[in-house]
């Protein structure tokens, strides 16, 4: 009995403190942000910060196009931005080069029914 009331009472101590510990690494993280700092947001939007406020941002995610967004909904600081928008670019230039190749991926066949027939292959009744 005394066990079971021990291990609830260590259990809900780890909590507080790994509750703490995520409360002072976000709260570090919001006073570090400012203008120039590449961010990502918890709704996974990607941008550049161009303003901070005392409880909100402004970013720019594309150029000419800025948004404002709470503090809060700032999931991390992304160092390495321009690395993935490189390789993006990398492969959207290797797709339209297949297309113009005329390496198309699309199948060249009709996919087969549910029921394992070919569309359209089935007997039509007259009536």
């Amino acid at each position: 009995m005394y066990l079971l009331l021990i291990f609830v009472v260590v259990l809900l101590v780890f909590s507080m403190v790994q509750n703490n510990r995520r409360r002072k690494s976000v709260a570090a993280m919001q006073t570090a942000i400012e203008p120039g700092v590449r961010i990502m947001t918890t709704s996974g939007i990607y941008g550049i910060v161009q303003e901070v406020e005392a409880d909100s941002i402004i970013i720019e995610i594309s150029e000419g196009v800025d948004v404002r967004f709470a503090k809060a909904a700032v999931m991390k600081v992304v160092p390495h931005l321009d690395e993935t928008d490189d390789l993006d670019e990398l492969d959207e230039t290797d797709a339209l080069d297949d297309v113009a190749d005329g390496d198309d991926a699309t199948p060249k066949t009709a996919p087969a029914s549910v029921d394992g027939h070919q569309p359209g292959a089935g007997s039509v009744s007259t009536g």
